[in-house]
């Protein structure tokens, strides 16, 4: 197998634009000017990613510990998930291709490593949800989003460091979720397994459950799509991209509402949307402005680039959430409201401040449009000014509409991975060769 991708850089017409607006804008607001690519540089390099090289490896019994909290120190809670781990791997291989730092390579190397000696299921393929601080299995589910965070991280490994057989590993892990997860009748996937393989169609709510209930989910749909991109990238495997292609196609013609400008969430086999006490019509702004960039990435990478729906698509999602689910005035992107009509939980989680500041540097690059710009700067400010911990590092989990914040740093789903991924992107399409 012969690895195959490069990360695609704006124009230099786009990198104009940004940079003029970014100065008008400013001055107009009475603020100071903020040279992007800089600030997210440093925040990356020397808050965020410095602070896990310093605090997160488990030196006794080797990955990352399962939670930790503000100042960095191991809680009590000691289990391992895969996303956890897979997310890792794919933050300090991604920042490792952009700056070749030695941390970063045993960082990931860690990561692998646990993977391949803990969380990999050797007799039916696959890899467990959890498993304790020791290694021992806790929970062997087999499910689509934590496998598509390691395809994906195994993929991203396999590109930084020049690695075939890693490459392998990812594409044999894909092959083994197609053959046991695919539905093949009406397209996409089932997502929810027994460490054998056997559909769970009774999944519930839970700490470690997406509240299916043997439904089709948007989230989880969408983690594979962006795993697949990266994984068709590296290896160029046909397969991989028809089953993208599909998925986008799901995307565009089932799961996103067009006239709304939403994600509907969950769905039946034949993806007729599936309500459960009013689930589907509720729109979580984080996931739409996620998915309106990486389908348009997704897009381009099987030459799709210019598909008027997918384009439409992607700025209907980031029209509604700039109506309904931003905060104008300070910046910020709430957690949920309804499918029309402004948001009715105004928490907010670290993940879909990264998404949104991507999303709306993504649509101003689409449309030259002045009001992206903007969202783009003021989501900026409040991400650095609120978010990160500029005392001890990282960035905090939650910002509570009563004011109270969460300042876990680790924890099961919380890996480096939305702040490094949305750094990049921020570098890659501003920073030129910063």
């Amino acid at each position: 197998m012969h690895l195959k991708m490069g990360k695609i850089i704006p124009c230099a017409a786009l990198l104009f634009l940004c940079s003029t607006h970014q100065h008008v804008f400013a001055q107009m607001n009475g603020e100071a000017t903020r040279d992007w690519p800089v600030v997210i540089r440093d925040t990356l390099q020397h808050t965020v990613l410095q602070f896990w090289i310093d605090h997160a490896l488990d030196k006794e019994y080797g990955g990352i510990y399962g939670r930790l909290d503000r100042q960095g120190r191991p809680t009590d809670y000691t289990n391992k998930s895969v996303v956890l781990i897979s997310r890792t791997l794919w933050s300090f291989s991604e920042a490792y291709r952009r700056y070749p730092d030695p941390a970063y390579q045993k960082m990931a190397a860690e990561c692998l490593r646990f993977l391949r000696e803990t969380m990999w299921d050797k007799q039916h393929g696959g890899y467990y949800f959890m498993v304790s601080r020791e290694g021992r299995i806790v929970n062997s589910n087999k499910e689509l989003n934590p496998m598509s965070y390691t395809i994906e991280g195994l993929a991203e490994y396999a590109l930084a460091f020049h690695d075939d057989k890693v490459a392998q590993e990812a594409l044999d892990l894909f092959r083994v979720i197609d053959q046991r997860a695919h539905d093949h009748e009406h397209g996409g996937y089932r997502i929810a397994f027994t460490a054998d393989w056997q559909f769970i169609k009774d999944y519930k709510e839970g700490p470690n459950a997406a509240g299916s209930f043997g439904r089709k989910s948007y989230d989880w749909h969408l983690g594979l799509v962006e795993a697949l991109a990266t994984l068709y990238g590296v290896t160029g495997d046909q397969q991989v991209k028809a089953r993208l292609n599909e998925l986008l196609d799901i995307f565009v013609n089932k799961i996103i509402d067009l006239n709304v400008g939403y994600g509907r969430y969950y769905f039946n086999d034949d993806w007729s949307v599936a309500d459960r006490d009013g689930d589907s019509r509720q729109c979580e702004y984080g996931l739409d402005l996620e998915a309106s960039w990486l389908m348009t990435e997704a897009a381009q990478r099987v030459g799709r680039q210019n598909d008027p729906k997918i384009r439409h698509a992607s700025l209907a999602l980031v029209d509604h959430a700039l109506r309904y689910g931003f905060d104008k005035e300070h910046g910020g992107v709430y957690r949920t409201g309804p499918a029309a009509g402004p948001a009715t939980n105004r928490d907010m989680e670290w993940w879909q401040q990264c998404e949104a500041m991507v999303a709306f540097l993504n649509s101003y690059q689409f449309t030259g449009e002045a009001n992206y710009w903007q969202a783009f700067d003021r989501e900026g400010r409040f991400f650095i000014d609120r978010w990160v911990d500029h005392y001890y590092g990282e960035v905090y989990t939650a910002l509570y509409h009563d004011g109270t914040v969460d300042d876990t740093k680790v924890d099961p789903w919380k890996a480096p991975y939305h702040v490094t991924r949305a750094c990049l992107e921020i570098i890659s399409r501003l920073g030129g060769t910063l």
